[in-house]
């Protein structure tokens, strides 16, 4: 019989991880079944494991009260279930159910956490891992958002950010450094860390109705926005545009330049004068090599951002089922 260090090594999730890292997470892999309609997590609950699922299917789902709950994506063999237990508040953001019969090998995340502080090696490569897993729910939920504004005719831009981000000084007057110290994503980053940002840092700005990025075009550099706003768009049938949600000052913009295919998959366009910070992600990308403490501290920021971005769409999809509801 197979063993659980042979199950995890073959599991895509792992792949290319050295040896002592894999060492690492065999420490706190379990086995977990799952029967057919059998509830994996629920929705608010406290979140404590990472599954890896080695067989079967599992619907991604919003919970909703008094009706059907909204189905978000499957996820099937090779692919991974949670990272909310790696996170505050470190409660589950979806419900999950297997459709059926569903074989999976599950992480602890307290365990899991306190490795990633010891090793940051270690932290960043499993980061690296979980990021790509949230950026891919976030785009499905983004797609499911977009297919019922487009079916529904809502075209309001929701989710709008909520932060709060006042500059001190005058923006002429700063460095790129100093712009970068002040902005709320990278509060208390360590100025060594900062120095390695400023070196892959340019000053940006877009008038209003000028487009940042396209659907498609090759994605190798974020965005740090500090005033105004920008909104991303999907295209309908129609290829008329579809606002899907809007991101302002204190904010991050864009996330594609972390994986390939490197590309971005909604448009984001200026809704007004906006200025923020360009960094480009194929330098940084070298840099959280050569620099694991680095890569980490980096990497546990842009997941954060993620994941507040994905609960924000699943509160979106709630407030359109219910609009749709009572219609």
């Amino acid at each position: 019989m197979p063993t659980i260090d042979s199950k995890i090594i073959i599991h895509p999730f792992v792949k290319g991880m050295e040896p002592e890292h894999l060492e690492t997470l065999s420490k706190q892999a379990r086995e977990k079944d799952f029967e057919a309609d059998q509830v994996i997590c629920h929705e608010n609950q406290s979140a404590h494991q990472v599954y890896l699922i080695l067989e079967g299917k599992a619907v991604v789902e919003s919970y909703m009260a008094r009706a059907d709950d909204i189905p978000l994506q499957t996820v099937e063999s090779g692919d991974v279930l949670g990272w909310s237990g790696l996170f505050p508040p470190f409660t589950w953001h979806f419900q999950a159910r297997a459709i059926e019969l569903t074989k999976t090998i599950f992480l602890d995340c307290p365990s899991l956490i306190t490795a990633c502080e010891r090793d940051r090696s270690f932290g960043y490569v499993l980061m690296q891992r979980i990021a790509q897993v949230v950026i891919q729910r976030l785009q499905a939920t983004l797609k499911r958002l977009l297919e019922i504004q487009s079916a529904t005719a809502v075209l309001s831009a929701n989710g709008e950010s909520k932060t709060k981000y006042i500059e001190t000084t005058q923006r002429d007057e700063k460095s790129v450094e100093a712009m970068l110290s002040e902005h709320p994503f990278l509060a208390g980053m360590s100025a060594p860390y900062l120095k390695i940002l400023t070196e892959a840092a340019t000053r940006a700005e877009f008038a209003a109705g000028e487009i940042v990025f396209r659907e498609g075009d090759v994605a190798n550099r974020f965005y740090l926005i500090q005033h105004g706003k920008v909104v991303l768009e999907g295209s309908r049938i129609e290829s008329t545009a579809t606002p899907i949600q809007t991101i302002g000052g204190g904010e991050l913009l864009g996330w594609s330049w972390m994986f390939p295919p490197f590309y971005s998959h909604f448009d984001a366009r200026a809704l007004e004068p906006t200025t923020g910070i360009c960094l480009y992600g194929t330098r940084l990308h070298e840099q959280c090599e050569a620099n694991h403490d680095f890569g980490y501290d980096l990497m546990m920021r842009v997941t954060r951002v993620l994941i507040q971005r994905l609960e924000s769409t699943r509160q979106q999809l709630v407030e359109l089922h219910r609009l749709k509801g009572n219609s």
